[in-house]
């Protein structure tokens, strides 16, 4: 895990990089890369590849990045994990290739040099990557199916330039930083900034599954190889035979343990991270595992401490409970939001157990995230089909905009805010999904957002387009309503913020986090199953382990709470009041931020 960066000149005026600008954005991305630094440049100066590294596989010297291959025609500069290079490695040793190293990062680099895009298939891990081929003068940049690494790039007078955080090219790349429209609409319609925009508008990011190609004096060209929503339908669907989900479960995690440095495991009171711990604890005897908990939440039932501590009791594993009290919040909180990539209003729970993790010296830890979209775990799995059908048999997609508009206009007292969206949303599956995890919907923006900013964010975002895209190919197939959720549950709100989130969160500290149920070998495992009559659910999950206390078993679904929005104050004294109101306090955050050179977004209090 690290972090990328650099520079070609392709156009055909091209000039020499500077390199300190890649020097620069190294320095600026040092916390993903604690463990060094690397620069690495073509004869003329027309390429150059910077790297920030953490070394959790082949941690000597020879592990170090940029790395050439032994041919000395491909360089890479690699951020994450590759879980099978071992088995590709042997595969490509028999096909001739000579290595030099134990690492995954030269696997990765052979990969493409031997198979091209084709063996972008046959990778398994996370990964966002940039690879020159000098024979072909051609720039690579890749990202993983499910987008859990991110990488951000900006193209101004025929040079590229790249970086695993936006805010780092927003700094020193030369390029746009004016706010873009979308950006700022789609944070207020989601809570964060959707994929491919960001917060500045000459930058924008790689899409997951894609790879973008660029030869010198030729425009940069982008082609998907690799599609989740795919995964559910490439094959007929079939219910999962008996002993089937804990087998690919186990050799998932087994995949996600592959380390030359200890990993550890996020442990909270939810079946995900108990399930993750316990196969993790069979396959790796000693596991350290790590609770956060609040001074605040002590003898509660939001303390999920004393339940998290039995089930490491019961696994064997060496657990820490990191309690948290207001002081040693107060003491940090202006670092979380100084990391903060981009607007968000998630990643705090992220920021704040990395933080703990690595103050006990861990590099690595697997976590639960994912588990919900798998096996179906979120209200919106019985939510959005409900209003769909609700709206078919009252027949809203004729008279539910016009209610829609009237209760808007009405807004008596104490009217839940979208109760409007419920008559105006409801009327496809990709609506109703969006009125479930909107923060705030379209209607709603003039209250926030100029009037010009909200119709080119719109446009741009063509959010309810978009949202149906998604899920078409499912749609085509007859998948049921259930796949076609977990489909936008997870190219939406698991890629847009818990992915992205969790990246910047962690690296903060130099943590990186594993993901074994955002796996793209499990999913196309699993999708077959998910699509099927008889999709897994969360107990299937929960019985995959004859191990948890019964009390995590039986423990119905509670979202990891803190006690922050009691912590941080309004200026005026008052506290955040739910979701909005710390989006509001994010965006204040932002608005003075001096990377930009436009002027102050105009942008009503959303507190």
């Amino acid at each position: 895990m690290c972090g990328i960066a650099g520079a070609f000149a392709f156009g055909l005026a091209a000039k020499q990089i500077d390199q300190t600008i890649v020097e620069r954005l190294n320095y600026q991305q040092r916390r993903r890369g604690p463990d060094g630094a690397g620069l690495w440049s073509s004869r003329d100066q027309c390429i150059v590849l910077g790297h920030r590294r953490l070394a959790i596989i082949d941690t000597g010297p020879k592990g170090a990045q940029p790395m050439c291959d032994a041919t000395g025609r491909w360089v890479i500069s690699f951020n994450g994990e590759i879980y099978n290079y071992r088995a590709l490695r042997e595969e490509l040793k028999q096909l001739g290739c000579v290595f030099e190293t134990n690492s995954d990062t030269e696997v990765l680099l052979n990969v493409v040099a031997y198979w091209g895009e084709l063996g972008l298939r046959k990778l398994r891990g996370m990964y966002a990557a940039a690879l020159w081929d000098s024979v072909e003068r051609e720039l690579w940049l890749i990202r993983d199916p499910y987008g859990i690494k991110p990488l951000y790039f900006t193209e101004t007078a025929g040079t590229l330039w790249f970086a695993s955080q936006a805010r780092a090219l927003a700094r020193w790349a030369p390029t746009n930083t004016n706010r873009d429209a979308a950006a700022l609409t789609g944070f207020y319609l989601w809570g964060h900034v959707p994929e491919p925009f960001t917060w500045w508008a000459g930058i924008r990011m790689l899409r997951a599954g894609h790879v973008l190609r660029v030869r010198g004096s030729e425009e940069c060209h982008t082609k998907q190889f690799a599609k989740i929503e795919d995964a559910y339908v490439h094959r007929p669907a079939q219910p999962l035979q008996p002993g089937e989900l804990r087998s690919l479960l186990c050799d998932s995690v087994s995949h996600h343990l592959v380390s030359d440095v200890p990993v550890g495991v996020f442990l909270s009171a939810g079946i995900d991270s108990s399930v993750v711990a316990s196969l993790a604890s069979e396959l790796s005897p000693n596991l350290q595992s790590i609770t956060l908990a609040f001074d605040d939440y002590a003898g509660t039932y939001d303390d999920e401490a004393p339940l998290a501590e039995a089930t490491a009791r019961a696994l064997g594993c060496e657990h820490t409970i990191h309690r948290m009290g207001r002081s040693e919040f107060d003491a940090i909180v202006d670092d979380f939001f100084d990391c903060m990539d981009q607007p968000t209003i998630d990643g705090l729970n992220t920021y704040l157990v990395s933080y703990a993790a690595a103050k006990l010296g861990l590099k690595v830890a697997l976590s639960g995230l994912g588990g919900d979209e798998l096996f179906g775990g979120y209200p919106a799995f019985r939510d959005v089909p409900r209003l769909a059908r609700w709206a078919r048999v009252f027949k809203l997609q004729l008279i539910g905009k016009t209610i829609g508009r009237g209760l808007r206009a009405i807004a008596f007292p104490g009217m839940p805010p979208k109760l409007p969206g419920v008559f105006t949303h409801s009327t496809s599956l990709s609506a109703a999904y969006l009125l479930r995890r909107a923060l705030y919907l379209e209607d709603e923006l003039e209250l926030l957002l100029d009037e010009s900013w909200i119709n080119d964010g719109l446009k741009s975002l063509a959010t309810e387009s978009a949202l149906a895209a998604t899920i078409a190919p499912l749609r085509a197939a007859a998948a049921p309503e259930h796949v076609q959720i977990a489909a936008l549950e997870s190219c939406w709100y698991m890629r847009n913020q818990l992915l992205r989130d969790t990246d910047w969160s962690s690296m903060a500290h130099g943590v990186e986090v594993r993901v074994p149920f955002v796996d793209f070998a499990l999913i196309e495992s699993l999708g077959p199953a998910i699509a099927s009559k008889s999709p897994p659910i969360k107990a299937d999950l929960a019985a995959c382990c004859n191990r948890l206390p019964t009390a995590i078993t039986a423990r119905s679904k509670t979202g990891f709470t803190t006690p922050v929005r009691r912590w941080i104050a309004n200026g005026d004294g008052e506290r955040v009041r739910g979701l909005r109101g710390w989006a509001g306090r994010i965006h204040q955050r932002f608005r003075g931020d001096a990377l930009s050179a436009n002027p102050e977004v105009p942008v009503r209090d959303a507190a």
